[in-house]
């Protein structure tokens, strides 16, 4: 089965525009985000993330009261900036030696929100405790109000799973279903690579039939210029929950004979939500713990 490709990435004539262009597929077009205006908006968040951290590693609470706006969502729960600041300080005095660093950082925005309205933090946060480290997969959502950028969400990848997992589903019947994720990500401090913003997307094309459920998954990474293809072998949908058997795939764009049968079989998982998004549940997939959206 040849996939149908979808692009990547929207390609945005700029990031001011209240125009939407039509999506390109080449991953390398030159019709990329005016960077000199949205390089501005990186740098800011980027400035308020390391502000952020010192202030919690360093037990400085009163650094964080200009950093977060006045409504947030917590780690899944709707409060205000108030709340948040005594739920932080509550938890640091049982915890005095609490630290914490940065890992990896990824920056970015959503390929559809043209105009870049809302920045994303996708971190490692090392936690360090009598000497123990613990690194979790975390989320800082970023918002400019007048002229300063502030924090409207705080999350973790094990807080979405555990939300998305009491979360009511939906069935799919039989059919064709495309779906799609992507994103613009500062690339600048990635060593070894010249590019500066760049696309990162997930494509997930598959039919429901009564042989059961096979298909193609793409992954593009705007950095490495590289895309990655699994075979989907095979799969079911139970409660809910869409069960896939991929392969890895050693070619661009495969058809089924691509691929050994004895190859090693990956298994991933997607809750299937009310609206139609798929969230994923495995580790092992490219936007573990991020919903794909449907191409409609």
């Amino acid at each position: 089965m040849k996939t149908k490709v979808i692009p990547e990435a929207q390609k945005q004539k700029a990031v001011h525009s209240d125009k939407k262009t039509k999506p390109d597929a080449s991953g390398d077009s030159k019709d990329k985000p005016n960077t000199e205006n949205v390089f501005r908006r990186y740098d800011a968040v980027k400035k308020i993330l390391k502000k952020w951290n010192e202030a919690i590693s360093e037990h400085r609470l009163s650094d964080l009261e200009n950093l977060y706006a006045d409504e947030v969502s917590y780690y899944s729960k709707k409060s205000n900036k108030q709340a948040v600041l005594t739920q932080k300080s509550d938890w640091l005095k049982i915890h005095p030696s609490y630290k914490q660093e940065l890992g990896y950082v990824d920056v970015y925005y959503d390929d559809e929100d043209v105009l870049g309205v809302e920045f994303v933090v996708q971190f490692t946060k090392i936690c360090i405790e009598n000497g123990k480290k613990t690194e979790i997969e975390s989320y800082l959502y970023f918002r400019k109000f007048g002229n300063e950028w502030k924090i409207v969400r705080e999350t973790d990848a094990p807080t979405e799973v555990n939300v998305a997992r009491k979360k009511p589903v939906t069935n799919l019947p039989e059919g064709n279903y495309n779906y799609y994720t992507g994103q613009w990500s500062d690339t600048r401090d990635v060593q070894g690579f010249g590019h500066d913003q760049v696309p990162y997307s997930v494509n997930l094309n598959f039919t429901i039939g009564v042989g059961g459920i096979t298909g193609v998954y793409h992954y593009y990474s705007g950095t490495a210029r590289s895309r990655t293809f699994y075979l989907i072998k095979s799969g079911k949908i139970d409660n809910g929950i869409l069960e896939l058997h991929v392969i890895y795939s050693q070619v661009d764009d495969p058809e089924p004979e691509d691929f050994d049968e004895d190859a090693e079989t990956e298994t991933w998982r997607f809750k299937i939500l009310e609206n139609k998004q798929l969230f994923s549940l495995s580790k092992d997939e490219a936007f573990y713990s991020r919903a794909l959206r449907p191409i409609k």
